[in-house]
């Protein structure tokens, strides 16, 4: 389905009409809403249908997991409606959850990674609102993990476990603990802990219906695979092709065929038929090809080098020098221990250092 089939998704008077019979003072919650739903359509109506519940529902509470429910599945235009809703509300509680919520709405949709923290201190961190708290956990994990900083989830998770057992409403249990598979499967694939991260990886591919989401979790399992099993990182990456296709999720079509491609490619020394508009993949194409000059005078205009373009300098240079400091940026910088494979790879290939492989939790 593309994003104008999304947008403009028909249901039947019939299908509308058992919606709208759920909707009152007496409404079901939203778990109870999914399941009655889902005994009658399919998975996918379920989804959109529920959507609709979302937009009209009117307990305090099904209008703040609602928010969940269309953040977790996609629904981003209806996701600010309802955000509008709850920032009006006459409930504080909903007030909170909706501030809370359009923050995540603006960090998502306008893609601000930035490690930009959440003021926290408007609202109480050890409220009598475990999933407000929960939710609040998340998002600093989030901020934390885009400064590279994957330590802080040690920190939190004994915590976040405690908060999310006293969550009494069944979806937001559900999918707070995809939220938590996920800042998991990330803590664990930069730990290059990788049968733990490829578990958590594939229970959240199988237990979400969001395409974006989807999408975004092949692709990075289709580089955890990428060293060891080269066969299996094409087939995710394809995987997760066709629904950004299928989708039109522009930016991970674009993502997919100038960046993740070319790179799983080029690891494995395969560079026939590839082509980027991206710089850094630009070069490291012209490495695999053998033409070092290229590649050094594009990589040595870049004033302030990432891990990866100082790693592809290094091989471009066979200097020992810039891998082990690309090898430093990797581990120290960003606490990446999967990623610094790269240059302590070329390192060892090159008899510079000993194989110091069995350093590395797999």
């Amino acid at each position: 389905m593309t994003q104008e089939e999304k947008k403009t998704h028909a249901f039947s008077s019939e299908q509308l009409e058992t919606v709208y019979s759920m909707i009152g003072s007496n409404e079901p919650a939203l778990f109870s809403v999914l399941q009655q739903l889902s005994k009658k359509y399919d998975e996918k109506t379920t989804i959109f249908l529920t959507k609709e519940f979302c937009l009209n529902c009117q307990s305090e509470e099904n209008q703040r997991v609602g928010m969940e429910f269309l953040y977790m599945n996609g629904f981003q235009e209806e996701l600010k409606a309802l955000i509008n809703i709850n920032k009006e509300h006459s409930s504080q509680r909903n007030k909170e959850w909706g501030e809370v919520y359009e923050f995540i709405f603006d960090r998502r949709k306008n893609r601000k990674f930035s490690g930009e923290l959440l003021n926290l201190r408007k609202f109480n961190s050890d409220s009598n609102d475990p999933s407000l708290d929960c939710l609040l956990i998340f998002l600093n994990i989030y901020a934390h993990y885009e400064k590279y900083d994957y330590e802080l989830l040690k920190k939190y998770k004994d915590i976040l476990t405690e908060k999310l057992l006293n969550i009494d409403n069944t979806l937001l249990r559900i999918y707070f603990q995809i939220r938590e598979n996920e800042v998991l499967f990330h803590y664990h694939w930069r730990r290059n802990e990788l049968g733990i991260a490829k578990t958590y990886a594939h229970n959240i591919i199988d237990n979400t219906y969001n395409q974006e989401k989807r999408c975004e979790i092949l692709l990075n399992l289709a580089v955890v695979y990428m060293f060891d099993d080269y066969e299996k990182s094409i087939k995710l990456l394809n995987e997760a092709k066709k629904i950004a296709s299928d989708y039109t999720l522009d930016y991970y079509l674009e993502s997919i065929d100038n960046q993740t491609k070319p790179f799983i490619l080029l690891v494995n020394g395969i560079f026939e038929g590839i082509s980027t508009t991206d710089l850094s993949e630009y070069a490291h194409l012209q490495i695999v090809r053998g033409n070092t000059e290229e590649a050094i005078e594009i990589l040595n205009s870049f004033d302030d080098k990432t891990p990866f373009q100082e790693y592809y300098l290094g091989v471009a240079l066979n200097s020992r020098e810039v891998l082990e400091s690309a090898y430093r940026n990797f581990l120290f910088n960003r606490n990446d221990y999967f990623f610094s494979r790269l240059p302590l790879d070329q390192l060892i290939m090159r008899g510079w250092i000993p194989n110091e492989k069995d350093t590395f939790t797999s």
